[in-house]
């Protein structure tokens, strides 16, 4: 019967419809998926770059000075650890670049497809219409039909009919518009995959220039190897007179608030005097009052996320024993970590607390040392200092101005105790 047909037309049509909402229902899935996965790509390369600019600016630093030095050789080793990075995040790109491409041509041919099912559709239903215009007319459709039910139903055919004609023409115009939108983004993408792999090579010659030059600089400080023992007997007396230094520290006020607590348990008269035969373990630790205890407490919150004491900068000497760069079976051991940065940049404190030491440390400048309860962080190799002893600063608070040695190298010791214990600084500072 005719609205039999009419019906199944309908159906057809509506079949369509689903279809072609569904491919670009994934399309638009897809294109959310990839928007996440490149503004992560994007964040990242940006980060870098930053990096890179930073480390050229200290590498120019070192530069002006025409002798090779520990400092340039550390500088010009995370250089090319970045500039490694950022290649392989030019990798990443063009695998997305790839993945994406792949997809845009799926879902191009899935959407090219559909477009010749819908234009087929649609002709079926031209041809179907212009039958019924020709064995009748509408009206004489609807008037033969046996009861006013027939008619009724004969009536809601037409106008379902009428209404699908239309969806799929408006449909089959969308689904040609998408594709030829895809098709444009085919062709952008392969402008980009092109853009991407012209970066990748000029990247990878920088990155061996950046091992030229280090090579360069090892070779002259193999040459230098009885200067480098020299400096490196130097820095161990350095470094043993600033842990020396900040022990005296510590110990002084571990014996501090033990004097204030015995003060107070006697004015609370819970104790006449000081026991004589007390067995108790002399535990190393500062006995802290409420207010300490809460600023403490604070400070340890911040392991994982503590603000770097200075703006800008790497770690070009990592925390306890680790071999020299240049000397062979020559190991260093540091109680903090070095901090490469600009000359003349800012030195912040990480966290409030009271400067309980300014120093001048002969091979480590200018020593500050600020108390955070039990905690005590340590900023050495300063110059221009702003604060002074007994001082309360508070987080970000300017303490001085980063020290350059006669190398041209800028760098700060940054250090971390708990009462007598020595921390990891990099398990403390916020990841960069």
């Amino acid at each position: 019967m005719q609205h039999t047909n009419v019906s199944q037309a309908a159906l057809r049509i509506f079949s369509g419809l689903l279809v072609a909402l569904l491919v670009l229902g994934l399309n638009t899935s897809f294109a959310q998926k990839k928007r996440i996965n490149r503004a992560k790509l994007e964040a990242e390369k940006k980060e870098n770059i930053q990096k890179i600019n930073e480390l050229n600016q200290i590498i120019e630093k070192t530069e002006q000075k025409k002798e090779a030095s520990v400092g340039k050789l550390n500088a010009l080793g995370e250089r090319i650890t970045k500039q490694s990075k950022q290649i392989n995040l030019l990798s990443e790109n063009q695998e997305l670049l790839d993945m994406e491409v792949s997809e845009l041509n799926k879902v191009t041919g899935e959407l090219s497809g559909n477009l010749e099912q819908l234009k087929e559709e649609y002709a079926k239903m031209i041809y179907s219409s212009a039958k019924v215009s020709n064995k009748y007319n509408q009206l004489s459709f609807l008037f033969s039909s046996n009861n006013f039910n027939q008619l009724v139903r004969r009536y809601k055919y037409l106008k379902q009919y009428s209404e699908a004609r239309a969806k799929q023409a408006v449909l089959i115009e969308k689904v040609r518009a998408d594709l030829m939108s895809e098709q444009v983004k085919i062709l952008q993408k392969k402008q980009e995959q092109a853009n991407i792999l012209k970066e990748k090579i000029t990247e990878t010659q920088n990155l061996e220039l950046l091992k030229g030059k280090q090579s360069n600089v090892v070779a002259q400080l193999n040459i230098k190897e009885k200067q480098l023992r020299q400096q490196l007997e130097d820095n161990k007396k350095a470094v043993e007179r600033l842990e020396n230094m900040i022990a005296k520290i510590v110990e002084r006020e571990i014996r501090k608030s033990r004097q204030r607590e015995q003060q107070r348990l006697q004015r609370e008269n819970k104790i006449a005097t000081t026991p004589k035969n007390d067995k108790q373990p002399k535990a190393s630790v500062i006995e802290m009052s409420p207010e300490e205890q809460k600023v403490a407490t604070s400070f340890s919150a911040l392991r994982g996320r503590m603000p770097w004491p200075v703006k800008s900068g790497f770690i070009s000497d990592r925390f306890g024993v680790h071999s020299h760069p240049i000397l062979r079976g020559v190991k260093l051991n540091n109680n903090g970590v070095d901090i490469q940065t600009n000359a003349g940049n800012t030195v912040s404190v990480v966290y409030d607390g009271i400067v309980q030491t300014v120093v001048n440390i002969q091979g480590v400048n200018t020593m500050v040392a600020v108390q955070h309860g039990d905690y005590f962080t340590v900023y050495s190799k300063l110059s221009n200092v702003v604060v002074r002893e007994g001082q309360q600063i508070l987080a970000g608070q300017k303490i001085g101005v980063v020290a350059t040695d006669g190398d041209g190298t800028s760098e700060i010791n940054f250090q971390v105790w708990r009462n007598e214990v020595k921390q990891n600084p990099e398990s403390w500072l916020k990841i960069k």
